[in-house]
């Protein structure tokens, strides 16, 4: 039963504390204009009736409900804190790779030999969504992997490289798919990473909302409660931490094999058409 309900609870909690944390602020900064009961008119005289006839009860779980919405709302996943803003956009369809690669994922078959050895292309280190330990785990799982290996054979290094690194991004692209799939396969897994992620989620929003209200007390109150930028930059960091933790876990599934990455799927069936290629057939013609 516990466990059942856990689950739902994490869900709720984020958004629930992020929200008190925001009409906190609200109030902090907009309180002193709410007028007195004695002397409210029109749509405030109306309110305070409302509240008088719910009751205490009936107030507390308006709140409470508009907390929730409130937070639903300006909440901010983990994930979103550590992804290379700059990574999607160096990567386009211009990318080479070498010809007769089957699509990987929607992207078009491309022919452009001679460039891939210029090394002209961006890197792919976005290491910021895994700690260091799973980033090396995975790279080296993707290393292994049929079609890296077939192009290092037929073509070049540099042909390799490109090929491990738009892998690489297309994997962690499918963390949130890859998360689901461990759902439905490993429900001890997934229970542990749904734990940290919901940590993680939960430390950096309430972190966010300890900043803003710092700041409101500050210009209301003193300067000195800017102090608790502190705190707040200890708890995002703390929710980046957890954030990466539980993308380990489902790096690690990977890894170990409970669950199966579309995109490195489609790298072994290309893998295997590459293969059937007549030999002396598999280099771009000169031109």
């Amino acid at each position: 039963m516990l466990t059942q309900v856990l689950p739902g609870f994490r869900e709720l909690r984020t958004p629930l504390a992020t929200g008190v944390l925001w009409l906190l602020t609200l109030w902090v900064a907009l309180g002193d204009r709410v007028p007195e009961r004695a002397r409210a008119t029109g749509f405030a005289a109306r309110v305070y009736e409302l509240a008088e006839l719910v009751g205490r009860p009936g107030v507390g779980a308006a709140l409470l409900f508009t907390a929730y919405v409130v937070g639903s709302v300006v909440s901010v996943p983990a994930n979103q804190l550590l992804r290379e803003p700059a990574a999607q956009d160096a990567w386009g369809a211009v990318q080479v790779l070498p010809e007769r690669w089957p699509v990987v994922q929607g992207r078009p078959v491309l022919t452009q030999y001679r460039a891939a050895a210029s090394g002209s292309y961006p890197a792919f280190t976005d290491t910021r969504l895994l700690t260091r330990q799973a980033w090396a785990d995975l790279r080296a799982h993707v290393r292994t992997s049929p079609l890296p290996r077939w192009l290092e054979t037929h073509r070049s290094e540099r042909h390799r490289e490109v090929a491990e690194n738009i892998l690489l991004r297309d994997v962690l692209d499918e963390l949130g798919q890859l998360g689901t799939r461990l759902h439905a396969k490993n429900s001890t897994l997934y229970a542990d990473q749904d734990r940290l992620m919901a940590e993680a989620d939960l430390r950096v929003n309430v972190g966010a909302g300890v900043a803003v209200l710092a700041v409101a007390l500050s210009v209301r109150v003193s300067p000195l409660f800017l102090l608790a930028f502190a705190l707040s930059a200890l708890l995002v960091a703390m929710g980046r931490g957890r954030a990466r933790q539980a993308n380990d876990v489902i790096v690690q599934a990977l890894v170990i094999g409970e669950v199966e990455s579309t995109a490195l799927a489609e790298a072994d069936r290309a893998a295997e058409a590459l293969g059937a290629v007549p030999p002396g057939d598999d280099r771009p013609e000169d031109g």
